[in-house]
């Protein structure tokens, strides 16, 4: 009996990752989840398995598209000082794959229980894609957080590019719990003139639980962010025209980034 309930909420958990993580591609999504949180030209989700037997290789993360790659690595950890030798878990590597040479991304994700990446927006000039995921706290409790991160990276010359301001961070209860929390890419529109990008994000968070739907219920006016990215030689890009304010509306909330990215060249693997 213990077993089948495990089972079940498994498998519920499952439905409500897919239409949060928009895997299209997965037999085991419900047909009636289309689109889920973002539009995405490809995207991959996981549940890891941390026993210490476990190949790793099933573990990894592999979201291809066009002439690049996601690839999202575990390394087997046991080192957590305050749940003890026996307690095992994954720390993933990020890594992206252009024109068949690897990068590095330069941080770690640690104790991770579910991943995934999916890609949003690439041409010549540059990729953008985001990275998920449901990490245990360092405390031993059974709480999870989610953390969700954008990041944009310039074919040109390496340089990543993370806008804070659409990063997300929640604390959900448990493991089966889902964040009602997340970023969606509205549009891109490059200026050929120019060479800039006008672009477009929302930061929604879902007015009704999705988890026995599916269905995504969108707010009518969220936060949205609209600016300029324009491609750098010194640094990765530089922002212009930021402008933060309610869908719909012409009430500006702020034109200030407050810096608004962390940024880093990237080095082959």
């Amino acid at each position: 009996m213990k077993f089948k309930l495990c089972l079940i909420g498994m498998l519920a958990f499952s439905t409500i990752a897919n239409a949060e993580f928009n895997i299209e591609n997965n037999i085991n999504q419900p047909n009636y989840i289309k689109l889920g949180y973002r539009n995405v030209l490809n995207s991959g989700f996981i549940y890891t398995d941390n026993d210490k037997n476990f190949k790793l290789k099933k573990n990894t993360v592999n979201v291809p598209y066009e002439d690049i790659l996601i690839l999202l690595k575990p390394l087997l950890r046991n080192d957590n000082r305050i749940k003890g030798n026996d307690y095992y878990f994954l720390n993933y590597e990020p890594f992206i794959q252009l024109d068949g040479i690897e990068y590095k991304l330069p941080f770690i994700i640690s104790d991770v229980s579910a991943i995934g990446s999916s890609v949003l927006f690439n041409d010549s000039n540059m990729v953008i894609f985001s990275i998920e995921s449901y990490a245990s706290p360092v405390s031993n409790n059974n709480s999870k957080k989610f953390k969700s991160d954008v990041y944009i990276l310039n074919k040109k010359n390496l340089g990543l590019y993370s806008p804070f301001f659409l990063s997300l961070n929640s604390k959900l209860k448990n493991f089966n719990e889902v964040s009602m929390d997340f970023s969606k890419l509205g549009s891109v529109k490059y200026n050929k003139n120019k060479k800039t990008y006008q672009i477009l994000y929302e930061l929604q968070k879902a007015s009704e639980d999705f988890s026995s739907t599916g269905r995504v219920v969108y707010e009518k006016s969220p936060i949205e962010y609209s600016f300029i990215l324009i491609p750098d030689q010194k640094g990765p890009f530089s922002i212009n025209n930021f402008v933060e304010k309610k869908k719909g509306t012409n009430n500006i909330i702020s034109n200030d980034d407050g810096g608004g990215m962390y940024s880093y060249f990237l080095k082959a693997n």
